[in-house]
């Protein structure tokens, strides 16, 4: 549930939670491979052995590259106490390694979208930000020409974490035939995350795995005695989740994200692209949270004024249950991590290995960036060097985390002063320290789900959205004026089909025609 923090998946999440608590862990594979095999070695012993390489070499040859600040907007769990702190940690390696330094620009997740829009429209000069399906678009704004092509930048800059990840997970951020998106590799198999406080689960008899791959919109009903029971007692908490965390739950992938009409069901080997708001797994979904907010289960009327929940509500025992993220192996830990208690989880349904999976986590290079060369070997750096990576993600060693006997990673005396719990956010989760109380082999039981789920027929698919850029513009803002409302359960039936017209009349129908012709021109060339 760690994330989800969009959710708590994985955008998930609440958002904050909802992302916080979807913390995504990372394996690895390889580039020359054409499918997504296993590594020759294990994980730690592949991080170890990237620990001390720099994409310029050693310290001197870093003293031959002229000096360059880099700026890097990212959303997260801030801001924190200490964020400054470790910043100014994070560059005096930064600035040994490729003789630069990093302007950081962290937005909480509810409001990152929005900025970004901003930034992009405004031709603000910065170098990296994060992108994906689910905040600050990457289709979309590849369309709009925000981004620039990486191919090469990757071959000459970034050869080491390029070769890491699999040939068709590349592939799967292509558009046009071009990589605009540098992934933070992770847990790639996509479903969401149900999760609970375990002293809840415990004291109200709730056995997660009872439910473990069994919910879709057709099956909520099978987590409402347990909602029920825990309302009666704690009228205070509320279910919680959020759209953008939950789209795996109805059997479809969508295309180019939850907010833009356009998805494929997993089963149709024609490949047929619906409007998934028509769809009656979204109409079910939508239904059940009405009922359930008439029940008084969502607090809505106190939630409402919030774009998205976020984790100090988690924290502060407001939550009954979550949906949310991408379930993952330890992904309980991570949250117990977050939260301060211990959570028991379960996967929603079946997990499925998707394009949109893949490009849930990237950063991109800006149209605008001054040093787009730097901004490269950053991202290589922070790919390949494992004490900068966890220094970035957990704090200062023995301040924020310490190391156990055992060489696990647990909390330290100054923890929650900087615990942003969104390592998925900043490179590739294969470098992470394993946390106690994790399983040891966390690393290659994550390789293990990604090799094991179903792939997606559209996997390697990606949509280019140039042709349709006007139309999803407008319809992700008829999505962001209804979507509150609707994962609230506040949205009438009526107020749905307002919706779902508004956003017939914003283009739906012209991007799904599109996204038809583009799919059926890449099923014909396989």
């Amino acid at each position: 549930m760690l994330r989800n923090t969009r959710f708590s998946k994985t955008g998930m999440m609440a958002t904050s939670l909802v992302m916080s608590l979807s913390l995504v862990l990372g394996a690895c594979g390889n580039k020359n491979n054409e499918s997504s095999g296993s590594p020759n070695a294990s994980p730690s012993s592949s991080a170890s052995a990237n620990a001390s390489s720099s994409p310029s070499g050693s310290g001197d040859a870093a003293k031959d590259l002229p000096e360059a600040k880099l700026t890097w907007y990212f959303p997260g769990n801030f801001p924190q106490p200490e964020q400054n702190k470790v910043f100014d940690e994070v560059n005096k390696i930064v600035k040994q390694k490729i003789n630069a330094t990093i302007d950081f620009k962290p937005i909480a997740f509810g409001d990152y979208d929005q900025k970004m829009k901003v930034v992009i429209a405004s031709g603000e000069n910065y170098d990296i930000a994060f992108t994906s399906n689910w905040i600050n678009n990457y289709t979309q704004n590849v369309a709009k020409g925000a981004f620039i092509p990486l191919d090469d930048l990757l071959a000459q800059y970034a050869p080491k974490s390029y070769a890491a990840i699999p040939a068709n997970f590349w592939d799967a951020t292509r558009v046009n035939g071009k990589i605009y998106g540098y992934i933070n590799y992770q847990i790639s198999a996509r479903t969401p995350e149900v999760s609970t406080s375990k002293a809840l689960a415990d004291k109200y008899g709730f056995d997660i795995s009872s439910i473990g791959g069994k919910i879709s919109a057709d099956t909520m009903n099978l987590l409402e005695p347990y909602i029920q029971a825990v309302k009666k007692d704690h009228p205070e908490k509320a279910f919680i989740t959020a759209l953008s965390n939950i789209q795996e739950m109805f059997n479809f992938e969508t295309i180019s994200g939850i907010n833009i009409p356009g998805a494929v069901y997993y089963n149709d080997d024609s490949l047929k692209v619906v409007n998934q708001f028509e769809t009656d797994e979204f109409k079910k979904f939508a239904a059940v949270m009405r009922d359930w907010n008439a029940k008084g289960y969502m607090n809505s009327k106190e939630r409402i004024s919030k774009k998205q929940d976020d984790w100090a509500d988690a924290k502060a025992g407001k939550w009954i249950l979550n949906i949310g993220g991408a379930y993952k192996p330890g992904g309980d830990v991570l949250a117990s991590s977050l939260g301060g208690e211990t959570y028991v989880s379960a996967p929603a349904s079946t997990p499925h290995l998707t394009t949109n999976g893949i490009i849930a986590t990237m950063q991109a290079i800006s149209r605008s960036s001054k040093n787009p060369e730097r901004a490269m070997m950053l991202l290589e750096l922070l790919n390949t060097d494992v004490e900068l990576y966890n220094l970035l993600n957990f704090g200062i060693k023995d301040d924020h985390y310490a190391m156990n006997a055992d060489g696990l990673m647990v909390a330290g005396p100054n923890q929650q002063a900087y615990n942003p719990q969104v390592p998925w956010m900043f490179a590739s989760n294969f470098l992470a320290y394993v946390q106690e109380g994790m399983p040891k082999t966390v690393w290659e039981d994550t390789i293990k789900l990604n090799e094991s789920a179903a792939p997606s027929k559209l996997l390697g698919f990606s949509f280019d959205a140039e042709p349709v850029k006007a139309e999803i513009g407008k319809t992700s803002a008829v999505f962001d004026e209804y979507y509150r409302g609707i994962e609230l359960g506040v949205t009438s039936a009526e107020k749905y089909d307002e919706f779902v017209k508004k956003m017939k009349t914003a283009g739906a129908d012209k991007i799904i025609a599109e996204m038809q012709k583009q799919i059926d021109a890449w099923k014909a060339s396989k």
